[in-house]
């Protein structure tokens, strides 16, 4: 009986691996397909123009005094004005450099502030539609490719419009 049963269960195992479905989705352009990701870009392009434009004006700023220590000292400069107006140099460039940095960062966060929430969106609708169809997995087709995985379409349901469905677009 115990036979009889495990062989049953091994003839059947193959077949319902060939029961199993498939899907892919084209991730990039759901994301860039939803207003909100075009919202969120616009903001951060923004956000980003004015990080750079606050550099500019401080790197400005440096160069003004660069060039005017570069006129105004020479031998015959006191040794005290020199290294004041070279602290300065030091202490702007130093500001710069610390801007910089603090700009990188608040980007970085901003950015995942604004694209987590989409992203999540776009998640729960690819994970709403692997239900719905009861597929095994649901790939992206670019992570595929980019991991050596190559997708066969004859096998595979390309499921981008269902899922951009879900999301209204």
């Amino acid at each position: 009986m115990f036979k009889k049963l495990l062989m049953i269960v091994l003839l059947a195992a193959p077949m319902t691996l060939f029961a199993q479905k498939y899907a892919h989705i084209d991730y990039q352009d759901i994301v860039t397909n939803l207003p909100a990701y075009k919202t969120a870009m616009t903001e951060l392009e923004t956000l980003g123009k004015q990080y750079d434009a606050d550099l500019k004006s401080m790197q400005q700023e440096g160069q003004t005094k660069l060039e005017k220590y570069q006129k105004e000292v020479n031998e015959s400069t006191p040794e005290n004005i020199r290294k004041r107006m070279e602290e300065e140099l030091t202490a702007i460039q130093q500001r710069i450099e610390q801007a910089y940095q603090d700009n990188q960062k608040a980007f970085a966060e901003a950015q995942q502030q604004k694209m987590q929430p989409i992203m999540t969106r776009v998640n729960d609708a690819i994970t709403a539609v692997q239900k719905e169809g009861g597929y095994l997995y649901i790939m992206d087709k670019a992570m595929a490719t980019q991991a050596g995985i190559f997708i066969n379409d004859a096998m595979s349901t390309d499921v981008t419009a269902q899922v951009k469905s879900k999301l209204g677009i």
